[in-house]
């Protein structure tokens, strides 16, 4: 065996390993997360204020939560927090009310472990003679061995795809809007692509591309949908990539360096 082939043998074989780590979290729940009160179906006249983008508080607010950009053991749970323009509040507790409890503003794009999602209450408002559903829902998310807690929804990872030439992990976020009395399922939206160098068994962010410029309109998103579809070219190591929405559909290639939107 030649040095060359030697080299690529164990290249494969190291993103295997990782690769099996990562994908069994991609399209399922991992049953280590916990669940506070699923389904709150007393539900309470009004709407709910996020406290975690209030632009008040973000303003008065100096201090910065760093983003984690590197993680030596992917976990299963793992989710990507992409923040507002002006970033999103960060707290000790769900003490919203209390400035005490308020740890920072994260304003970067960020890996996150969530661990327990907070259904705390569910409010329903009129408008336009339609419902309007709103939902004080809390996360507890671990940033860099830290744990905070936000209602600011984080983006589950969708689709992964190794690019074992470039020694990349290809990956899709997104960010489910829910329907009806359902927060956090279905509709998913807000979708953003996500790159990562593969480090010794670990991931470091390489690149977090803005909101892509696409809705997708489905109500949800599933590996059997067969609605992500992409193509690894192996004579110029690009990798093409389609989310088939309901009436749009967004066409991205990445070459390893860039990402071009294909659809204008």
């Amino acid at each position: 065996m030649t040095l060359h082939h030697l080299m690529a043998a164990r290249t494969a074989r190291f993103v295997f390993c990782l690769i099996s780590t990562l994908i069994a979290g991609a399209f399922h729940v991992s049953a280590q997360k916990f669940v506070v009160a699923p389904f709150n179906f007393n539900i309470q006249n009004g709407s709910y204020t996020p406290a975690s983008t209030d632009a008040k508080a973000l303003a008065a607010v100096k201090t910065e939560i760093p983003a984690q950009t590197f993680m030596d053991k992917p976990d299963p749970d793992l989710s990507l927090i992409y923040p507002r323009p002006g970033g999103i509040l960060l707290f000790k507790s769900m003490k919203k009310t209390d400035e005490a409890h308020i740890a920072g503003k994260l304003v970067n794009p960020s890996l996150a472990i969530v661990d327990t999602i907070f259904h705390n209450q569910v409010y329903n408002q009129k408008v336009n003679g339609q419902d309007n559903f709103t939902f004080d829902l809390w996360y507890s998310v671990v940033i860099d061995g830290k744990h905070y807690y936000t209602d600011f929804r984080p983006h589950t990872f969708d689709y992964r795809y190794p690019l074992v030439y470039h020694k990349q992990l290809f990956m899709v976020a997104s960010q489910d809007r829910g329907y009806d009395m359902y927060a956090d399922k279905g509709y998913p939206e807000y979708f953003h692509i996500a790159v990562f160098d593969m480090q010794n068994g670990g991931i470091k962010t390489r690149f977090v591309s803005e909101e892509l410029p696409f809705q997708y309109g489905n109500e949800f998103l599933d590996e059997s949908d067969n609605v992500i579809k992409s193509q690894y070219n192996e004579k110029d190591h690009t990798f093409r990539i389609e989310i088939e929405g309901l009436n749009e559909t967004y066409k991205g290639i990445w070459d390893g360096k860039v990402l071009k939107h294909l659809n204008n």
